[in-house]
C-alpha cells in the first residue's frame, strides 16, 4: 500500500541516506521566513499552497520547475496544508508526500 505521508523520523532517515528528496514548504512567505527545515545537503523551497491552488502564473511557472525525478515532501506547520498540497501536486504528475505533523512534529523529534 502506498502512503501519502512520511513521519519526521522517516524523513530524517531518508535525509541521512541522502535520498533524492525535494523539500517544499507550502506555508506563506512570512511564515517561511521565520524558519523551516534546515538540514545539511537538503534545500527547502517555499511555494505557498494558496498560490498553487489559485494557479497564479508565478505558481504554475515554479511548479513546472519542480523535479519530476525526486520525491517532493510538502511541509507546513501541522501537516494539514501539506496534505492538500501533496495531493494537488500528485494530481499534476508529481511524486509528492506530506510531512506528518508538519514542522511541529519535526521540531518535537529534534528535541527527543
Amino acid at each position: 500500500m502506498k502512503t501519502n505521508s512520511i513521519s519526521a523520523a522517516q524523513l530524517r532517515d531518508k535525509l541521512a541516506k541522502q535520498e533524492a528528496l525535494h523539500l517544499l514548504d507550502v506555508r506563506d512567505a512570512e511564515k517561511f521566513q521565520t524558519g523551516t527545515i534546515e538540514v545539511q545537503g537538503a534545500q527547502t523551497e517555499n511555494l505557498p499552497y494558496v498560490t498553487m491552488r489559485d494557479q497564479s502564473a508565478d505558481a504554475l511557472e515554479r511548479m513546472a520547475n519542480l523535479p519530476k525525478d525526486a520525491q517532493i515532501v510538502t511541509v507546513c506547520t501541522t501537516g494539514n496544508k501539506a496534505q492538500k498540497a501533496a495531493a494537488f501536486l500528485r494530481e499534476h504528475g508529481f511524486s509528492a508526500i506530506s510531512l506528518e505533523g508538519g514542522l511541529t512534529a519535526w521540531k518535537d523529534k529534534a528535541t527527543n
